[in-house]
Order: structure tokens, then sequence, then C-alpha cells
């Protein structure tokens, strides 16, 4: 944990090692510590060379103000001398040299466990960490800001918060990551100044954004509008321990993590009695951003995430709309965080983990997003399952293909409602039901937002996979991993596994109609904008050497 250290202007003036920048609202000082090229001066294109300006950001809030009171313990907070409770937090910005050859957009990347996590969507390698710059290139500024409390002492990006009998004030956190966006777009005296301003979680820290969203926390002190859009992503229904005396942010939460409400209009609670929504309910109903959600297919199936929830009453037993300032999207047949490519032999669990590369839809995700904010260009329509299409079923009634060695999943459960600390009645408790896509004969689902190599496959990619018997308990899943089981090559090694599912050469006349099919697919995406036109050719060729792997060349 990282301890309270109290603070005044005197000190943080001998503590900075560059420069001090002035600051307004609540956020009181910035203290710069380095600032020196990005990637050695490298140009991203039109936008030319970033730079990283690394430090603290230092906050003081008034514990009384109506827009903080619902911090766990804010008011048993120590105060300073003018009544405000001070914290602090790491501070990371990339922005380009050359402010006016940006896009005017910034992006608060939530870190994840102390770490950043929107790098990703520049397709980073060992030789290459900025890997193709996509995000530079774009002209995004990105900032990261601690909000956990609770990080290892080594992480990169902490947060330093005040105690309580003994207990970090874990809910500072999320005035942090409020406080910086409203600095960044609002003061006079920011950095960084933006234009417009957008939000990415991953998993963890995309439970953060829903946690942030339904405490209502897009709304500074001011009553102004923090974000203008948020990606979380990996989310599914679940929410935070963030906001109650000894949390842990950091923590896990599987299977305890999903509270009422699901989604994010008011749905009445046939269990609780209660009606809110994660944004129809009076802390959260002003100052809303566009919203576009991704959950891959593990969101659906493990750790009680029940992603399906978020599109269902719920008790399951029905669809329902999304509010229109939001899009969602089911990344089918995907798990948390693709696996490997090529596939490796699985060690603890019983299938090899599934490689299916979503982020080149994301980036799509991003993109479409972005243009939502700037130019009122509303992105495509959501894409999931449903009941309504026969797409999304209780998870007994999956039909899923007899496979040889391959433990059947429809006899899973989703867990239990955790509580919701802000509701009287929550029916904490309760099982959740869980809802799961459905699949097609070859056992990949068949709704959802399909990447070309589930349209065209090689293989089945499931978000399930069961832990190896000796990991653990073989009839339990293995956290946050889906599941990869190719096709045989051809009729006789099909015939010769007893594989019910064509093989791959009864499938395709060769590699090149298969490669044909695969082309067709990702651009019939660009065509409806689910994919940008420049990563066809990255798609492909990742198919090809998927062929390669399957067929044993």
């Amino acid at each position: 944990m990282r301890h309270y250290r109290s603070f005044s202007r005197l000190l943080l003036l001998f503590c900075s090692l560059l420069s001090l920048t002035p600051a307004s609202a609540e956020v009181v000082a910035v203290d710069i510590s380095s600032r020196a090229p990005l990637a050695e001066g490298e140009a991203f294109g039109t936008v030319g060379v970033y730079e990283e300006l690394r430090g603290s950001v230092h906050f003081a809030v008034d514990p009384q103000h109506s827009a903080n009171a619902l911090i766990a313990d804010i008011a048993q907070a120590p105060r300073n001398a003018e009544g405000k409770v001070e914290f602090s937090a790491d501070l990371v910005i990339w922005q380009p040299a050359v402010p006016a050859q940006g896009s005017g957009v910034t992006i608060i990347d939530v870190a994840n466990r102390g770490g950043r996590v929107i790098q990703a969507f520049n397709r980073p390698t060992p030789e290459q960490p900025l890997g193709d710059g996509f995000l530079l290139r774009a002209g995004y500024s990105i900032v990261w800001v601690g909000w956990e409390y609770d990080v290892a002492s080594n992480a990169e990006i902490g947060l330093t918060v005040p105690e309580v009998d003994g207990a970090g004030v874990a809910g500072l956190g999320l005035l942090a990551v409020r406080d910086m966006g409203s600095w960044l777009r609002y003061a006079p005296d920011a950095l960084l100044r933006t234009e417009h301003l957008l939000g990415f979680g991953l998993s963890q820290s995309g439970r953060f954004l829903r946690t942030f969203l339904y405490h209502g926390m897009n709304s500074d002190e001011a009553g102004r509008q923090v974000f203008d859009g948020l990606l979380p992503h990996i989310a599914g229904a679940s929410r935070l321990d963030i906001n109650r005396r000894g949390a842990e942010p950091v923590g896990l939460g599987m299977y305890t993590a999903t509270a009422y409400p699901f989604t994010d209009a008011a749905v009445p609670d046939p269990v609780s009695g209660a009606s809110e929504g994660l944004l129809d309910n009076a802390r959260a109903r002003r100052n809303q951003p566009l919203i576009v959600y991704t959950d891959s297919s593990v969101e659906y199936w493990g750790g009680g995430r029940t992603a399906a929830l978020t599109h269902t009453l719920p008790d399951g037993s029905a669809d329902i709309v999304l509010p229109q300032h939001v899009r969602r999207y089911h990344l089918a047949g995907a798990q948390h965080g693709p696996a490997a490519f090529p596939p490796a032999a699985a060690t603890t669990t019983q299938l090899p983990g599934n490689p299916l590369d979503y982020w080149w839809l994301l980036r799509a995700a991003l993109s479409n997003l972005r243009d939502w904010v700037v130019l009122d260009r509303e992105p495509p329509a959501s894409r999931f399952s449903t009941l309504a299409a026969g797409t999304l079923v209780p998870v007994q009634h999956l039909t899923f293909p007899h496979l040889a060695g391959v433990h059947a999943p429809d006899a899973l459960d989703a867990g239990q409602r955790a509580d919701n600390l802000l509701l009287d009645t929550d029916g904490a408790g309760t099982p959740l039901p869980l809802l799961v896509p459905q699949v097609d004969a070859d056992g990949n689902e068949r709704g959802g937002l399909r990447h070309p190599e589930l349209s065209v496959p090689l293989a089945t990619y499931t978000g399930w996979n069961f832990t190896h018997a000796q990991q653990g308990d073989p009839d339990t899943l293995f956290p946050l991993l889906g599941s990869y089981i190719p096709f045989a090559a051809n009729a006789a090694a099909r015939a010769a596994s007893n594989d019910p599912r064509l093989s791959v050469a009864e499938r395709y006349r060769d590699k090149v109609d298969f490669l044909n099919r695969v082309d067709e697919a990702a651009r019939e995406l660009v065509s409806a904008r689910y994919l940008l036109p420049q990563d066809v050719n990255a798609i492909v060729q990742r198919a090809s050497q998927h062929w390669d792997v399957v067929m044993g060349y």
C-alpha cells in the first residue's frame, strides 16, 4: 500500500526536479520531474515527434461538497488548513511536441494494476515497443494518472491517499480520474489542452469505468462534463471494489464483482424490487458520455462477469433496447486477451488458449468513438447475441458439438450477485442467470461481431477453457481464458479422430480459396465500418500463417 504523506506548497517546490506547474480547481499542483522526446524523437506521420512528461499531480477536495460526499470515509479523512482532503497520483503524458499537429483528442488510459493498457492498439512487439504507432499517427494525446492506492510498490502508476483507521480511502481514485479529466478540459493552466476527452479501460480498469459512471463521476464539482466518450473493454456486467473501507481496487473480483444494476437503463429488478441503471440513476443522469462497450466471449462465460445481463432483463428472460448514446459489441469467439500465436500447447488448461486477435476490431471501435464525439458521426449498429434471434441461450440449451477430449460446458453456472453498497436492497446472493452465445455446427458463435477468421474458420474458438487436472478441479473454468480447437487437415484425419466438424480440405479448395474468403469477409467489415481499411492486409497475412500451422506446413 502507498501510505499517506502530508505535503505543502513549499515541500513541492523543493521536490520538483524540473518544474512545478500552477493549477486550478481540485488539481492544486502538477510536479513534472522529466520531459523528453518519445522513442528517441521518432516522427509519427504528419503528427511528427511526441514528447513524454513524467511526474505527479496533487489534489485537494472539499469532503463536504455534494460531488465528493459519496466517497467512503472522506468525511473522516485528515484535512489540511483549508479543510480539504489531500491526495496525489503518478502522472504520465504523451503529447505531440507541436500540439497544433495533433488531433485535439486526449485519451485517459485508465491503468490496470499500475500498468498501461492502451498501447495494445499500437500492436507492439519486443522489437518495436510502439508497434506501428497507430495511436500516435492518429494524433491522440494520452494521459495516465494513478487511481489505485493498493498497487505494488514498484508499479509505474499509483495513488497516494490518506488513511482512516488504518485503511486507505480507496474511493479517492474515482476523484483522481474525474479531476484530472476536468483539469485537462477546463483549466487554463493545464499542461495539455484538449478539445475532446475520451477514456479507455481494459478488464479491471474497464470495470473502473463502469463504476465511475454508476457513481455519477462524469460531472465535476462545478457540474461540468468530464469525458465526451468512453470505451470500457472486457468488463462484462461487473463493477469494481473501490468505494468502501478496506476496498481492494487491484483485486481480480472473480465471481464477486457483478451486482445489480447490470444495464445502463433503469430496469425493474424482480428480486430486490429496485429499479435503476448504471446510467439511469440520480447521480449519473447528467453529463453522460457517448459509450462504446466491447466484450469478449469470456465475459459471457466466465468469472461471474455475465455480459449478457448488460442487454437483457435482470432475470435473463428477455432482451432490452440499449440507450441511443450507447453501442455494444460482442467480439464473438474471442477470449479476455488474445493468446499467443502460433497457439502453444496447453499446460494449465485442458485446451490451448484462444488466439483470435480482436485488436483489429477494437482499433475501428476506437476510431468510430472518436468520430462520434468529434464529427457527430454515429458508429455502426451494436452487434451482440440476442434471445429473440436465438443466438443467446441459457447454458443448458447450448448445442456445442461432441468433440473427443473436450469437456462439455453446459453444466456451468454464473455464480451469485454481489453486494451493491449504494442500494438498500440489491438481491445479493441470488444466483445469476448464465446466458451464453449459441454456436453453429463447428462450435463457433453465431452472433456478435465476427472476426474474419471466425467467419472463415480453421478452428473452433470458445470463451471457456477448463482447468488442467494437474492444476486443480478439472470441472472448473480456468480464469479468463478461452479455447482453440483446430479442424483436422483432411477427411482421413477427421475420420481418425471421429471429429464431426468438416476438415480444412473439405471446406476450401486450397489456400488461395481460403485467403480470398478471408479477404472478402474482412472487406465486408470495412464496408460496415467495423474494421479499418488499412488493417485488412494484416488480417489476411495472419490467416495465411494460420493455414500453414493447421495444415502442418
